[in-house]
Formats: structure tokens, C-alpha cells, sequence
């Protein structure tokens, strides 16, 4: 797996400053719903009051818009399937546990190229669904905004969900294990169902160095096997882990 970072450019600021950023706030549910796009579909998977963790299904050759959010961290990871990630001034092509964290107002876009389709979690700190430019799409969407009522239906029990941040384990979820834990200290992750993960998302907490300084922060994906080390220092944090199934 590799996690990459992708900063805010000259290009970036200069687009963002060429647009209006104010948005209007969804008034809608979007636990209960599955929104509907011209790529495929998303649906809220996880969130508490500081994050949001999306599932994001899309069809071959789709892809999402050239957007930003001007005022929230993003991250990708790739559960299955291939993904061309694209800012204004690259492209990186993405596979199977793969992330990319993103930094508030980069412009950027995901197209699926794997024919089987693209399964991939989306990471969103603060929670602000509106928070979106959009800068060009392929399906007329550009300079609108979030998805209304008319794209969204209630989901049903076939679409897993974690519920009030409790521990929980979903097996064979786009071909990974998928965790919620809260992790005491780092010897909790070197027994039990955490041995065997591969990466996480931190939802809740603070992982510093050995001096104090934070290296991870809410939002942020980590690959397990760098926190266990005796480099890292964290008490009672959560984590949405993700293990690979072997094929």
C-alpha cells in the first residue's frame, strides 16, 4: 500500500479565488439515504461529530467531477478495483488499499479504470457535505452543487453501515474486513483481530512521536504495522481498520 499527500498549488488558489464558496446547507438525513450520481452511487458508511466516512461505487471509465472543498481534509483509499486520481497538475494511478490524503481546497478528480468497477472509501474531516466547487464535469454538473432529494433513495439493510461509532466487524466488505475498535494502547494492536489489519483510518484521538509531536490526526489513514512500533505514543484512540482478503 502507499498513502500520498497532495497539497494545495498556486493553480488551485488561483481557480478557488475565481469562484464563489458559499453553499447552501443539505437539510436532509444522509445516514438514512444512498445518493445517486452519473458515475455510480455513495452512501455514508461511518461518521461521528469530527468525520464522515463515505462508500463510493464507480462504474468503468466514470469518474467524478474536478471539485475541491475549500474548508475539509479529504482521503481516498481504494478497497477494490483500479482508480486514476488527478489534480490540476497530476495523476496517479491507485490499486487496491492505496490512499490519498488531501489537502482543503486541491482540485481533484477520480476515474474508475478497472472494468469489474471501483469500490473506495472517501474520509471527510470536519463533516461538511456542502462544502463543494465544482470546476468541470463530464455530466453538466459544473458550478452546481451537492446532489438534491430528487438523486437520493433510502437505504435499505443491504448496504453495511456502522452504527454510533460502536465496535463492529463487517466481513468480506468489497473483498476487505472492515473494523471499528477503540485501541487503549499500541499492544492492543498486536493481539486479537488488529494483528491482522492492514491500514486504518483514525476517527478518534491523537497518535504523536516519541517526543510529543502529532503524527497522525483525525481523518488521517496509517498503515498499521508503522504505529505498532515503539516510535509512535497513543492512549484510547478509535480506529476503522482494513484487512485485505487473501484471493
Amino acid at each position: 500500500m502507499a498513502i500520498r499527500s497532495i497539497k494545495s498549488t498556486i493553480l488551485d488558489r488561483k481557480h478557488l479565488s475565481l469562484r464563489s464558496i458559499e453553499a447552501a446547507f443539505i437539510n436532509i438525513d444522509l445516514s438514512k439515504m444512498v445518493v445517486n450520481k452519473p458515475w455510480g452511487y455513495e452512501y455514508l458508511l461511518a461518521s461521528t461529530s469530527l468525520v464522515e466516512i463515505w462508500h463510493l461505487s464507480l462504474d468503468f471509465h466514470k469518474s467524478t467531477s474536478m471539485h475541491c472543498h475549500p474548508n475539509k481534509k479529504t482521503s481516498l483509499v481504494v478497497l477494490d478495483g483500479k482508480a486514476r486520481f488527478s489534480s490540476l497538475s497530476r495523476s496517479i494511478e491507485l490499486k487496491p488499499l492505496d490512499a490519498i490524503t488531501i489537502d482543503p481546497g486541491v482540485f481533484h478528480s477520480t476515474q474508475c479504470i478497472s472494468k469489474s468497477g471501483l469500490k473506495m472509501l472517501e474520509i471527510e474531516t470536519p463533516p461538511m457535505k456542502h462544502d463543494l466547487i465544482r470546476l468541470e464535469d463530464r455530466y453538466g454538473r459544473t458550478n452546481t452543487g451537492y446532489e438534491g432529494i430528487d438523486q437520493m433513495k433510502i437505504a435499505n439493510a443491504s448496504y453495511a453501515r456502522f452504527d454510533n461509532n460502536k465496535p463492529c466487524l463487517i466481513n468480506n466488505f468489497c473483498n476487505n474486513n472492515i473494523l471499528m475498535s477503540f485501541v487503549g494502547e499500541i499492544s492492543d494492536l498486536k493481539d486479537g483481530l488488529l494483528k491482522n489489519m492492514d491500514a486504518a483510518i483514525l476517527i478518534n484521538g491523537f497518535i504523536k512521536s516519541s517526543r510529543g509531536e502529532i503524527k497522525y490526526s483525525i481523518g488521517d489513514v496509517i498503515p498499521i504495522k508503522d504505529i505498532k512500533s515503539d516510535k509512535y505514543a497513543f492512549k484510547n484512540i478509535s480506529l476503522l481498520s482494513i484487512q485485505k482478503n487473501k484471493r
